[in-house]
């Protein structure tokens, strides 16, 4: 994969990632190639089940506000890296970084 440089505005940005076939992920863009619809996260964690801090349950809450601090969240363990293909697109939300670290201590409680 041909990585993107810094000059795209993602590089090292955390962002959630959701694909129809790997499912949703959390992490710190490594390398993005929009062409052929592959990121590469690192600190990557996948969001199995989460709670927003309002009712709409997107993808854009949690990127926006972080993980709701009581919620019942199944978030698998943090990978050093990931890399998701998905031929038919990626959705990515940039995240805040507070939101990112929402996870995170969600993870390390």
């Amino acid at each position: 994969m041909k990585a993107k440089t810094k000059k795209n505005g993602i590089i090292g940005k955390p962002v959630i990632v959701r694909a129809n076939v790997a499912g949703v992920h959390a992490g710190i863009v490594e390398a993005f190639d929009p062409a052929a619809h592959t990121i590469t996260l690192s600190g990557a964690y996948r969001l199995w089940r989460f709670y927003t801090r309002d009712k709409s349950g997107s993808v854009s809450d949690v990127a926006a506000n972080g993980l709701k601090s009581n919620g019942d969240h199944q978030i698998g363990a943090k990978l050093p890296f990931v890399t998701i293909t998905n031929p038919n697109g990626l959705e990515l939300a940039g995240m805040t970084d507070e939101a990112y670290a929402s996870i995170e201590a969600w993870k390390n409680r």
